[in-house]
Protein backbone atom coordinates (compact mmCIF):
# COMPACT_ATOMS: atom_id res chain seq x y z
CA UNK A 1 0.00 0.00 0.00
CA UNK A 2 3.02 2.42 0.57
CA UNK A 3 3.09 2.42 -3.57
CA UNK A 4 -0.41 3.25 -3.58
CA UNK A 5 -0.39 5.96 -1.36
CA UNK A 6 2.98 7.57 -2.98
CA UNK A 7 1.24 7.58 -6.36
CA UNK A 8 -1.58 9.07 -4.59
CA UNK A 9 0.36 12.16 -3.41
CA UNK A 10 2.52 12.61 -6.42
CA UNK A 11 1.95 15.51 -8.36
CA UNK A 12 2.01 14.95 -12.22
CA UNK A 13 5.08 16.63 -13.34
CA UNK A 14 5.70 19.30 -15.92
CA UNK A 15 6.60 17.44 -19.02
CA UNK A 16 3.73 15.31 -18.47
CA UNK A 17 1.00 18.21 -18.46
CA UNK A 18 2.90 19.39 -21.65
CA UNK A 19 2.86 15.86 -22.91
CA UNK A 20 -1.18 15.59 -22.43
CA UNK A 21 -1.47 18.88 -23.51
CA UNK A 22 -0.07 17.74 -27.28
CA UNK A 23 -2.33 15.01 -27.17
CA UNK A 24 -5.76 16.21 -26.24
CA UNK A 25 -4.67 19.41 -28.89
CA UNK A 26 -3.95 16.63 -31.57
CA UNK A 27 -7.38 14.79 -30.40
CA UNK A 28 -9.31 18.36 -30.36
CA UNK A 29 -7.75 18.47 -34.37
CA UNK A 30 -8.66 14.53 -34.99
CA UNK A 31 -12.22 14.81 -33.56
CA UNK A 32 -13.00 18.45 -35.54
CA UNK A 33 -11.68 18.08 -38.87
CA UNK A 34 -13.41 16.25 -42.16
CA UNK A 35 -16.85 16.09 -40.20
CA UNK A 36 -18.30 15.67 -43.22
CA UNK A 37 -15.44 13.24 -45.00
CA UNK A 38 -16.92 10.27 -43.99
CA UNK A 39 -20.12 8.49 -45.06
CA UNK A 40 -23.51 9.43 -43.70
CA UNK A 41 -24.63 5.72 -42.97
CA UNK A 42 -28.01 4.15 -42.49
CA UNK A 43 -28.05 4.81 -38.23
CA UNK A 44 -27.06 9.00 -39.02
CA UNK A 45 -29.83 9.02 -41.50
CA UNK A 46 -32.10 8.08 -38.70
CA UNK A 47 -31.11 10.45 -36.76
CA UNK A 48 -31.83 13.48 -39.54
CA UNK A 49 -34.87 11.97 -40.01
CA UNK A 50 -35.35 12.22 -36.06
CA UNK A 51 -34.10 16.21 -36.96
CA UNK A 52 -36.98 16.71 -39.77
CA UNK A 53 -39.79 15.81 -37.11
CA UNK A 54 -41.23 13.35 -40.05
CA UNK A 55 -42.21 9.90 -39.32
CA UNK A 56 -41.12 6.91 -41.64
CA UNK A 57 -45.26 6.89 -42.40
CA UNK A 58 -44.95 10.16 -43.85
CA UNK A 59 -42.15 9.56 -46.16
CA UNK A 60 -43.97 6.54 -47.49
CA UNK A 61 -47.09 8.61 -47.70
CA UNK A 62 -45.21 11.22 -49.70
CA UNK A 63 -43.28 9.24 -51.97
CA UNK A 64 -46.24 6.47 -52.69
CA UNK A 65 -49.59 8.24 -52.70
CA UNK A 66 -50.99 9.96 -55.69
CA UNK A 67 -48.45 8.37 -58.05
CA UNK A 68 -50.72 9.42 -60.93
CA UNK A 69 -49.81 13.06 -60.22
CA UNK A 70 -45.98 12.63 -61.09
CA UNK A 71 -46.29 9.44 -63.11
CA UNK A 72 -44.31 7.53 -60.85
CA UNK A 73 -41.05 9.83 -60.72
CA UNK A 74 -40.13 12.08 -58.30
CA UNK A 75 -36.59 13.87 -58.14
CA UNK A 76 -34.09 13.17 -55.62
CA UNK A 77 -34.68 16.42 -53.74
CA UNK A 78 -38.26 15.36 -52.43
CA UNK A 79 -36.48 13.14 -49.80
CA UNK A 80 -34.81 16.47 -48.53
CA UNK A 81 -37.29 17.63 -46.17
CA UNK A 82 -37.17 14.08 -44.32
CA UNK A 83 -33.36 15.44 -43.88
CA UNK A 84 -33.66 18.84 -42.93
CA UNK A 85 -35.22 20.58 -39.99
CA UNK A 86 -38.82 21.79 -41.22
CA UNK A 87 -39.73 25.05 -40.08
CA UNK A 88 -43.37 23.58 -38.95
CA UNK A 89 -42.23 21.17 -36.79
CA UNK A 90 -40.64 21.58 -33.43
CA UNK A 91 -38.57 19.67 -31.15
CA UNK A 92 -41.97 17.66 -29.95
CA UNK A 93 -42.48 16.22 -33.49
CA UNK A 94 -38.66 15.01 -32.76
CA UNK A 95 -40.07 13.30 -30.00
CA UNK A 96 -43.07 11.93 -31.49
CA UNK A 97 -40.64 10.24 -34.15
CA UNK A 98 -38.98 8.89 -31.47
CA UNK A 99 -42.29 7.31 -30.03
CA UNK A 100 -43.74 6.06 -33.14
CA UNK A 101 -40.84 4.83 -34.99
CA UNK A 102 -37.46 4.68 -32.98
CA UNK A 103 -38.87 3.62 -29.38
CA UNK A 104 -35.75 2.03 -28.34
CA UNK A 105 -33.87 5.30 -28.56
CA UNK A 106 -34.35 7.80 -25.68
CA UNK A 107 -34.68 11.31 -26.32
CA UNK A 108 -32.07 13.44 -24.49
CA UNK A 109 -29.93 12.83 -27.60
CA UNK A 110 -32.19 13.50 -30.39
CA UNK A 111 -33.76 16.58 -28.02
CA UNK A 112 -29.86 18.25 -27.75
CA UNK A 113 -29.25 17.65 -31.86
CA UNK A 114 -32.38 18.68 -32.84
CA UNK A 115 -31.56 22.25 -30.95
CA UNK A 116 -28.25 21.98 -31.83
CA UNK A 117 -29.46 21.81 -35.75
CA UNK A 118 -31.33 24.86 -35.39
CA UNK A 119 -28.53 27.20 -34.46
CA UNK A 120 -25.72 25.60 -36.33
CA UNK A 121 -27.06 23.76 -39.35
CA UNK A 122 -28.19 20.40 -40.34
CA UNK A 123 -25.71 19.36 -42.98
CA UNK A 124 -23.97 16.26 -42.11
CA UNK A 125 -20.40 17.88 -40.57
CA UNK A 126 -22.99 20.19 -38.55
CA UNK A 127 -24.78 17.45 -36.95
CA UNK A 128 -21.88 15.64 -35.99
CA UNK A 129 -20.64 18.50 -34.55
CA UNK A 130 -22.66 17.95 -31.80
CA UNK A 131 -20.70 14.90 -30.56
CA UNK A 132 -17.30 16.15 -31.50
CA UNK A 133 -18.51 19.09 -28.50
CA UNK A 134 -19.77 16.17 -26.70
CA UNK A 135 -16.73 14.48 -26.93
CA UNK A 136 -14.75 17.02 -25.04
CA UNK A 137 -16.48 16.61 -22.06
CA UNK A 138 -14.82 13.00 -21.58
CA UNK A 139 -11.63 14.45 -20.48
CA UNK A 140 -12.59 16.03 -17.24
CA UNK A 141 -15.07 13.44 -17.20
CA UNK A 142 -12.46 10.43 -16.72
CA UNK A 143 -10.43 12.85 -14.78
CA UNK A 144 -12.79 12.48 -11.86
CA UNK A 145 -13.56 9.32 -12.32
CA UNK A 146 -9.61 8.88 -11.74
CA UNK A 147 -9.59 10.89 -8.82
CA UNK A 148 -12.17 8.95 -6.91
CA UNK A 149 -10.99 5.61 -7.66
CA UNK A 150 -7.46 6.08 -7.36
CA UNK A 151 -6.96 9.63 -5.30
CA UNK A 152 -4.50 10.23 -7.73
CA UNK A 153 -4.31 13.73 -10.08
CA UNK A 154 -1.19 11.84 -11.64
CA UNK A 155 -3.80 8.56 -12.87
CA UNK A 156 -6.19 11.39 -14.32
CA UNK A 157 -3.90 13.22 -16.47
CA UNK A 158 -2.51 9.86 -17.95
CA UNK A 159 -6.26 9.04 -18.48
CA UNK A 160 -6.82 12.31 -20.23
CA UNK A 161 -3.38 11.15 -22.28
CA UNK A 162 -5.38 7.97 -23.22
CA UNK A 163 -8.73 9.42 -24.49
CA UNK A 164 -7.54 12.15 -26.38
CA UNK A 165 -6.43 9.46 -29.00
CA UNK A 166 -7.98 6.74 -28.86
CA UNK A 167 -9.55 5.02 -31.97
CA UNK A 168 -12.78 4.84 -30.01
CA UNK A 169 -12.99 8.03 -28.77
CA UNK A 170 -12.34 9.64 -31.98
CA UNK A 171 -15.18 7.37 -34.29
CA UNK A 172 -17.90 8.15 -31.64
CA UNK A 173 -16.69 12.08 -31.54
CA UNK A 174 -17.77 11.91 -35.72
CA UNK A 175 -21.06 9.46 -35.14
CA UNK A 176 -24.07 11.68 -35.25
CA UNK A 177 -25.62 8.89 -32.69
CA UNK A 178 -25.63 9.04 -28.99
CA UNK A 179 -22.86 7.10 -28.08
CA UNK A 180 -20.09 10.07 -27.17
CA UNK A 181 -23.14 11.53 -24.51
CA UNK A 182 -23.38 7.54 -23.51
CA UNK A 183 -19.88 7.54 -22.51
CA UNK A 184 -20.07 10.67 -20.70
CA UNK A 185 -22.64 10.01 -18.41
CA UNK A 186 -21.25 6.51 -17.28
CA UNK A 187 -18.04 8.30 -16.41
CA UNK A 188 -19.76 10.83 -14.93
CA UNK A 189 -22.10 8.75 -13.03
CA UNK A 190 -20.07 6.27 -11.81
CA UNK A 191 -17.64 8.72 -10.45
CA UNK A 192 -20.70 10.61 -9.00
CA UNK A 193 -22.15 7.17 -6.90
CA UNK A 194 -18.04 6.81 -5.72
CA UNK A 195 -18.46 10.70 -4.77
CA UNK A 196 -21.75 10.16 -2.73
CA UNK A 197 -20.66 7.26 -1.25
CA UNK A 198 -17.51 9.08 0.19
CA UNK A 199 -19.36 12.08 1.06
CA UNK A 200 -22.59 10.74 2.15
CA UNK A 201 -24.41 13.97 1.78
CA UNK A 202 -27.57 14.21 0.25
CA UNK A 203 -26.31 16.92 -2.70
CA UNK A 204 -23.67 13.84 -3.62
CA UNK A 205 -26.78 11.77 -3.80
CA UNK A 206 -28.87 14.32 -5.85
CA UNK A 207 -26.29 14.66 -8.37
CA UNK A 208 -25.72 10.67 -8.84
CA UNK A 209 -29.55 10.59 -8.93
CA UNK A 210 -29.56 13.06 -11.66
CA UNK A 211 -26.43 11.35 -13.39
CA UNK A 212 -28.11 8.42 -13.75
CA UNK A 213 -31.41 9.39 -14.96
CA UNK A 214 -29.74 11.37 -17.70
CA UNK A 215 -27.85 7.69 -18.34
CA UNK A 216 -31.63 6.44 -18.80
CA UNK A 217 -32.39 9.10 -21.17
CA UNK A 218 -29.59 8.21 -23.15
CA UNK A 219 -29.30 4.57 -23.46
CA UNK A 220 -31.36 2.04 -22.18
CA UNK A 221 -28.22 -0.24 -21.45
CA UNK A 222 -28.00 2.27 -19.06
CA UNK A 223 -29.59 -0.33 -16.83
CA UNK A 224 -26.99 -2.79 -16.88
CA UNK A 225 -24.26 -0.26 -16.03
CA UNK A 226 -26.87 1.04 -12.75
CA UNK A 227 -27.59 -2.51 -12.02
CA UNK A 228 -23.31 -2.65 -12.01
CA UNK A 229 -23.44 0.08 -9.62
CA UNK A 230 -26.16 -1.78 -7.54
CA UNK A 231 -23.72 -4.82 -6.96
CA UNK A 232 -20.71 -2.64 -5.77
CA UNK A 233 -22.49 -1.42 -3.22
CA UNK A 234 -24.51 -4.31 -2.00
CA UNK A 235 -20.81 -6.46 -1.56
CA UNK A 236 -19.36 -2.82 -0.52
CA UNK A 237 -21.89 -2.84 2.50
CA UNK A 238 -21.21 -6.35 3.43
CA UNK A 239 -24.81 -7.23 2.57
CA UNK A 240 -26.20 -4.78 5.08
CA UNK A 241 -28.57 -2.49 5.05
CA UNK A 242 -27.29 0.81 6.03
CA UNK A 243 -27.49 4.56 5.56
CA UNK A 244 -25.44 4.45 2.30
CA UNK A 245 -26.95 1.69 1.22
CA UNK A 246 -30.64 3.42 2.02
CA UNK A 247 -29.42 6.42 0.20
CA UNK A 248 -28.28 4.37 -2.88
CA UNK A 249 -31.48 2.69 -2.94
CA UNK A 250 -33.68 5.79 -2.75
CA UNK A 251 -31.54 7.58 -5.25
CA UNK A 252 -31.82 4.80 -7.87
CA UNK A 253 -35.51 4.84 -7.86
CA UNK A 254 -36.06 8.81 -7.42
CA UNK A 255 -33.76 7.97 -11.12
CA UNK A 256 -36.34 5.61 -12.56
CA UNK A 257 -39.24 7.58 -11.40
CA UNK A 258 -37.63 9.98 -13.71
CA UNK A 259 -37.09 8.21 -16.27
CA UNK A 260 -41.07 6.33 -16.21
CA UNK A 261 -42.35 8.34 -18.90
CA UNK A 262 -40.35 7.03 -21.37
CA UNK A 263 -40.31 3.53 -19.74
CA UNK A 264 -44.25 3.49 -20.66
CA UNK A 265 -43.34 4.52 -24.04
CA UNK A 266 -41.01 1.74 -24.56
CA UNK A 267 -44.05 -1.00 -23.13
CA UNK A 268 -46.71 0.29 -25.16
CA UNK A 269 -44.52 0.51 -28.27
CA UNK A 270 -42.94 -2.49 -26.88
CA UNK A 271 -43.86 -4.65 -30.85
CA UNK A 272 -41.72 -1.76 -32.85
CA UNK A 273 -38.33 -1.69 -30.59
CA UNK A 274 -38.54 -5.70 -30.78
CA UNK A 275 -38.70 -5.43 -35.04
CA UNK A 276 -36.39 -2.87 -35.41
CA UNK A 277 -33.85 -4.82 -32.89
CA UNK A 278 -34.93 -8.10 -34.68
CA UNK A 279 -31.29 -8.30 -36.46
CA UNK A 280 -29.30 -8.91 -33.30
CA UNK A 281 -30.67 -12.58 -32.88
CA UNK A 282 -28.42 -13.61 -35.94
CA UNK A 283 -25.76 -15.99 -35.41
CA UNK A 284 -22.36 -16.40 -35.66
CA UNK A 285 -20.84 -19.98 -37.00
CA UNK A 286 -19.81 -21.27 -33.69
CA UNK A 287 -19.02 -20.01 -29.72
CA UNK A 288 -15.43 -19.58 -30.09
CA UNK A 289 -16.58 -17.49 -33.74
CA UNK A 290 -17.98 -15.14 -31.58
CA UNK A 291 -15.57 -15.05 -28.40
CA UNK A 292 -12.81 -14.38 -31.06
CA UNK A 293 -14.60 -11.37 -32.39
CA UNK A 294 -15.78 -10.25 -29.17
CA UNK A 295 -11.46 -10.63 -28.37
CA UNK A 296 -10.75 -9.01 -31.60
CA UNK A 297 -12.35 -5.91 -30.84
CA UNK A 298 -11.25 -5.08 -27.43
CA UNK A 299 -8.00 -4.15 -28.94
CA UNK A 300 -9.43 -1.44 -31.36
CA UNK A 301 -10.31 0.86 -27.82
CA UNK A 302 -6.01 1.56 -28.58
CA UNK A 303 -5.43 1.11 -32.36
CA UNK A 304 -7.38 0.50 -35.50
CA UNK A 305 -6.53 0.12 -38.40
CA UNK A 306 -10.16 0.08 -40.15
CA UNK A 307 -9.03 -3.47 -41.43
CA UNK A 308 -12.52 -5.18 -40.43
CA UNK A 309 -15.53 -5.40 -42.14
CA UNK A 310 -18.27 -3.51 -41.86
CA UNK A 311 -20.94 -6.09 -42.68
CA UNK A 312 -23.57 -6.12 -39.90
CA UNK A 313 -24.43 -9.81 -39.96
CA UNK A 314 -20.54 -11.38 -39.70
CA UNK A 315 -20.71 -15.21 -38.67
CA UNK A 316 -17.24 -15.92 -38.48
CA UNK A 317 -13.76 -14.75 -37.70
CA UNK A 318 -12.37 -14.84 -40.65
CA UNK A 319 -15.37 -12.70 -42.48
CA UNK A 320 -14.73 -10.21 -39.30
CA UNK A 321 -10.89 -9.41 -40.38
CA UNK A 322 -8.12 -10.98 -41.85
CA UNK A 323 -6.55 -13.62 -39.88
CA UNK A 324 -3.08 -12.07 -40.15
CA UNK A 325 -5.07 -8.75 -38.17
CA UNK A 326 -7.36 -10.75 -35.69
CA UNK A 327 -5.33 -13.44 -34.48
CA UNK A 328 -2.58 -10.93 -33.00
CA UNK A 329 -5.17 -8.58 -31.58
CA UNK A 330 -6.94 -11.48 -29.94
CA UNK A 331 -3.88 -12.51 -28.44
CA UNK A 332 -3.13 -9.34 -27.51
CA UNK A 333 -6.50 -8.54 -25.72
CA UNK A 334 -5.91 -12.06 -23.76
CA UNK A 335 -2.65 -11.10 -22.55
CA UNK A 336 -4.19 -7.71 -21.60
CA UNK A 337 -7.15 -8.52 -19.55
CA UNK A 338 -5.07 -11.88 -17.88
CA UNK A 339 -2.21 -8.53 -16.70
CA UNK A 340 -4.81 -6.71 -15.77
CA UNK A 341 -6.63 -9.38 -13.20
CA UNK A 342 -3.35 -10.05 -11.95
CA UNK A 343 -1.75 -6.36 -11.46
CA UNK A 344 -5.11 -5.16 -9.49
CA UNK A 345 -5.40 -8.28 -7.40
CA UNK A 346 -1.81 -7.66 -6.73
CA UNK A 347 -1.66 -3.87 -6.39
CA UNK A 348 -5.10 -2.23 -5.97
CA UNK A 349 -7.53 -2.07 -3.10
CA UNK A 350 -10.67 -4.61 -3.17
CA UNK A 351 -13.01 -2.04 -3.83
CA UNK A 352 -11.61 -0.45 -6.40
CA UNK A 353 -10.83 -3.52 -8.20
CA UNK A 354 -14.57 -4.56 -7.89
CA UNK A 355 -15.74 -1.28 -8.90
CA UNK A 356 -14.28 -1.59 -12.18
CA UNK A 357 -14.42 -4.96 -12.47
CA UNK A 358 -18.69 -4.56 -12.52
CA UNK A 359 -18.83 -1.35 -14.07
CA UNK A 360 -17.11 -3.33 -17.34
CA UNK A 361 -17.65 -7.17 -16.69
CA UNK A 362 -21.33 -7.20 -15.54
CA UNK A 363 -22.77 -5.25 -19.28
CA UNK A 364 -19.75 -6.76 -21.04
CA UNK A 365 -19.90 -10.56 -19.88
CA UNK A 366 -23.52 -10.46 -19.29
CA UNK A 367 -24.10 -9.76 -23.22
CA UNK A 368 -21.92 -12.53 -23.92
CA UNK A 369 -23.27 -15.21 -22.07
CA UNK A 370 -26.73 -14.35 -23.50
CA UNK A 371 -25.56 -14.48 -26.84
CA UNK A 372 -23.66 -17.98 -26.21
CA UNK A 373 -26.73 -19.66 -24.63
CA UNK A 374 -29.62 -17.88 -26.55
CA UNK A 375 -27.51 -16.79 -30.29
CA UNK A 376 -27.18 -13.61 -31.07
CA UNK A 377 -24.15 -11.05 -31.93
CA UNK A 378 -25.18 -8.36 -29.38
CA UNK A 379 -21.86 -8.97 -27.28
CA UNK A 380 -20.27 -8.06 -30.40
CA UNK A 381 -21.81 -5.19 -31.45
CA UNK A 382 -19.28 -2.46 -30.68
CA UNK A 383 -20.76 0.38 -29.06
CA UNK A 384 -23.26 -2.04 -27.02
CA UNK A 385 -19.95 -2.44 -25.35
CA UNK A 386 -18.88 0.96 -24.09
CA UNK A 387 -18.99 0.04 -20.28
CA UNK A 388 -16.64 -2.74 -20.74
CA UNK A 389 -14.35 -0.70 -23.12
CA UNK A 390 -14.37 2.52 -20.41
CA UNK A 391 -13.55 -0.24 -18.06
CA UNK A 392 -10.78 -1.75 -20.01
CA UNK A 393 -9.22 2.05 -20.99
CA UNK A 394 -9.06 3.18 -16.70
CA UNK A 395 -7.35 -0.17 -15.65
CA UNK A 396 -4.50 0.68 -18.45
CA UNK A 397 -4.16 4.70 -17.50
CA UNK A 398 -3.20 3.33 -13.28
CA UNK A 399 -1.24 0.60 -15.16
CA UNK A 400 0.71 3.01 -17.01
CA UNK A 401 0.87 5.48 -14.37
CA UNK A 402 1.78 3.04 -11.43
CA UNK A 403 4.53 1.20 -13.92
CA UNK A 404 5.87 4.59 -15.58
CA UNK A 405 6.24 6.52 -12.06
CA UNK A 406 7.02 3.67 -9.20
CA UNK A 407 8.78 1.16 -11.41
CA UNK A 408 12.58 0.24 -11.14
CA UNK A 409 15.18 1.83 -13.82
CA UNK A 410 14.69 -1.16 -16.01
CA UNK A 411 11.08 -1.58 -15.67
CA UNK A 412 10.32 1.51 -15.98
CA UNK A 413 12.62 1.91 -19.31
CA UNK A 414 10.35 -1.34 -20.24
CA UNK A 415 7.52 0.53 -19.62
CA UNK A 416 8.14 3.64 -21.34
CA UNK A 417 8.96 1.91 -24.91
CA UNK A 418 5.21 0.14 -24.14
CA UNK A 419 4.41 3.48 -24.15
CA UNK A 420 5.44 4.86 -26.71
CA UNK A 421 4.32 1.73 -29.22
CA UNK A 422 1.00 2.85 -27.37
CA UNK A 423 -0.03 5.87 -28.38
CA UNK A 424 2.57 5.34 -31.56
CA UNK A 425 0.02 3.07 -32.57
CA UNK A 426 -3.45 5.44 -31.50
CA UNK A 427 -1.90 8.16 -33.20
CA UNK A 428 -1.41 6.27 -36.40
CA UNK A 429 -5.03 4.71 -35.93
CA UNK A 430 -6.37 8.40 -35.95
CA UNK A 431 -4.14 9.53 -39.19
CA UNK A 432 -5.92 6.27 -40.75
CA UNK A 433 -9.40 7.61 -39.30
CA UNK A 434 -8.64 11.43 -40.64
CA UNK A 435 -7.94 10.62 -44.18
CA UNK A 436 -10.62 7.60 -44.68
CA UNK A 437 -14.09 7.84 -46.21
CA UNK A 438 -15.68 4.94 -44.34
CA UNK A 439 -14.93 3.19 -40.94
CA UNK A 440 -15.89 -0.09 -40.27
CA UNK A 441 -18.78 0.32 -37.28
CA UNK A 442 -20.59 2.50 -40.36
CA UNK A 443 -22.35 -0.45 -41.37
CA UNK A 444 -22.24 -1.00 -44.88
CA UNK A 445 -20.48 2.42 -45.26
CA UNK A 446 -17.89 1.02 -47.88
CA UNK A 447 -21.09 -0.47 -50.25
CA UNK A 448 -23.39 2.93 -49.45
CA UNK A 449 -20.80 5.04 -50.86
CA UNK A 450 -19.85 2.70 -54.00
CA UNK A 451 -23.58 2.58 -54.96
CA UNK A 452 -23.58 6.31 -54.51
CA UNK A 453 -20.90 6.64 -56.84
CA UNK A 454 -22.12 4.58 -59.70
CA UNK A 455 -25.54 5.70 -59.63
CA UNK A 456 -24.05 9.54 -59.97
CA UNK A 457 -21.67 7.83 -62.70
CA UNK A 458 -24.55 6.60 -64.92
CA UNK A 459 -27.02 8.53 -67.20
CA UNK A 460 -30.46 9.05 -66.76
CA UNK A 461 -30.76 6.50 -63.91
CA UNK A 462 -33.08 6.01 -61.50
CA UNK A 463 -34.12 4.24 -58.53
CA UNK A 464 -37.41 1.67 -57.72
CA UNK A 465 -38.59 2.35 -54.13
CA UNK A 466 -40.28 -0.30 -52.49
CA UNK A 467 -42.84 -0.12 -49.35
CA UNK A 468 -40.14 -1.86 -47.13
CA UNK A 469 -38.86 0.05 -44.17
CA UNK A 470 -35.28 -0.77 -44.22
CA UNK A 471 -35.16 -0.60 -47.56
CA UNK A 472 -36.61 3.35 -47.84
CA UNK A 473 -33.91 3.69 -45.35
CA UNK A 474 -31.14 2.81 -47.39
CA UNK A 475 -32.59 4.96 -50.49
CA UNK A 476 -33.11 7.66 -47.34
CA UNK A 477 -29.44 7.59 -46.24
CA UNK A 478 -28.18 7.02 -50.72
CA UNK A 479 -29.79 10.33 -51.21
CA UNK A 480 -27.24 12.22 -48.97
CA UNK A 481 -24.51 11.30 -51.54
CA UNK A 482 -26.77 11.49 -54.55
CA UNK A 483 -26.79 14.47 -57.37
CA UNK A 484 -30.08 16.09 -57.84
CA UNK A 485 -30.38 15.22 -61.26
CA UNK A 486 -31.30 11.56 -60.07
CA UNK A 487 -35.14 10.76 -59.75
CA UNK A 488 -36.86 8.15 -58.34
CA UNK A 489 -38.91 5.64 -60.20
CA UNK A 490 -42.13 4.74 -57.50
CA UNK A 491 -44.09 1.53 -57.38
CA UNK A 492 -46.39 0.14 -55.54
CA UNK A 493 -45.03 -3.49 -53.91
CA UNK A 494 -46.20 -6.22 -55.85
CA UNK A 495 -46.02 -4.32 -59.07
CA UNK A 496 -43.13 -4.74 -62.08
CA UNK A 497 -41.68 -1.60 -63.58
CA UNK A 498 -41.86 -0.51 -66.96
CA UNK A 499 -38.35 0.59 -67.82
CA UNK A 500 -38.30 4.30 -69.01
CA UNK A 501 -37.55 5.30 -72.16
CA UNK A 502 -35.09 7.70 -72.04
CA UNK A 503 -33.31 4.99 -68.86
CA UNK A 504 -30.54 2.15 -69.85
CA UNK A 505 -30.75 1.05 -66.32
CA UNK A 506 -32.46 1.01 -62.60
CA UNK A 507 -30.99 0.24 -59.38
CA UNK A 508 -33.29 -0.53 -56.76
CA UNK A 509 -32.88 -2.14 -53.37
CA UNK A 510 -34.89 -5.51 -52.59
CA UNK A 511 -34.68 -8.01 -50.24
CA UNK A 512 -35.40 -11.85 -50.05
CA UNK A 513 -38.36 -11.43 -48.04
CA UNK A 514 -40.15 -9.18 -51.01
CA UNK A 515 -40.96 -10.23 -54.53
CA UNK A 516 -40.02 -7.75 -56.86
CA UNK A 517 -36.29 -9.17 -57.83
CA UNK A 518 -38.09 -13.22 -58.14
CA UNK A 519 -40.68 -11.30 -60.68
CA UNK A 520 -37.98 -9.27 -62.67
CA UNK A 521 -35.85 -12.86 -62.73
CA UNK A 522 -38.67 -14.31 -64.13
CA UNK A 523 -39.08 -11.77 -66.72
CA UNK A 524 -36.43 -12.27 -69.75
CA UNK A 525 -37.49 -8.40 -71.40
CA UNK A 526 -34.51 -7.16 -68.95
CA UNK A 527 -31.27 -8.42 -67.83
CA UNK A 528 -31.15 -8.00 -63.53
CA UNK A 529 -27.95 -8.59 -61.42
CA UNK A 530 -27.14 -8.18 -58.14
CA UNK A 531 -24.54 -5.65 -57.21
CA UNK A 532 -23.79 -5.87 -53.46
CA UNK A 533 -25.77 -8.98 -52.02
CA UNK A 534 -25.16 -7.65 -48.59
CA UNK A 535 -27.83 -4.05 -49.39
CA UNK A 536 -29.66 -6.14 -51.54
CA UNK A 537 -28.90 -3.61 -54.40
CA UNK A 538 -30.10 -4.31 -58.00
CA UNK A 539 -29.37 -3.25 -61.29
CA UNK A 540 -31.98 -4.27 -64.06
CA UNK A 541 -30.67 -3.61 -67.91
CA UNK A 542 -32.68 -2.50 -70.73
CA UNK A 543 -32.01 -5.16 -73.32
CA UNK A 544 -31.58 -3.40 -76.90
CA UNK A 545 -33.18 -5.31 -79.15
CA UNK A 546 -31.88 -5.52 -82.73
CA UNK A 547 -35.63 -5.05 -84.09
CA UNK A 548 -35.67 -1.34 -83.10
CA UNK A 549 -33.05 -0.53 -85.19
CA UNK A 550 -34.05 -1.35 -87.92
Amino acid sequence: MDKLQLLAKSKPPTWLKILVISLIGLGVFFRFTHLGQKVYWYDEFATSLAISGHTLAEVKQEIFSNLSNHEGVIPVITLDKYQHINPDRTVADTVRYLITSDPQHPPLYYVMVRLWAQVFGDFPAAVRSLSAVISLLVFPSVYWLCLELFESALVGWVGMAVMAISPLQIFFAQDAREYGLWMVTILVSSAALLRAIRQESYLSWAVYTLTLALGFYTHLLTAMVAIAHGIYVVIRQQFRFNKTLRNYLLSSIAACLMFLPWLMVIITQIHTATNLLSWIAFKTDSPFDLIGIWLSRISRIFFDFNLASDDAWVNNLPAESPLFYSIPTIIASLVLIVYIIIFFSNYVSTNTSLFIALLGGFPGLTLLFYDLSFGGIRSIHFRYQLPLYLSIQIAVVYILAFHLFLAKNWQKNLWQVIVVGLLTSGLVSDVRFFQSETWWPQIGGKNLLAMSQRINQSNNILLINNKNDYNLGVILTLSHNLERKIGLFTIQKDQLPIMPKDSKSIFFVDDLENSLAHQLQQDKTNSLKLVYPLEGFWQLDKKIKRVENE
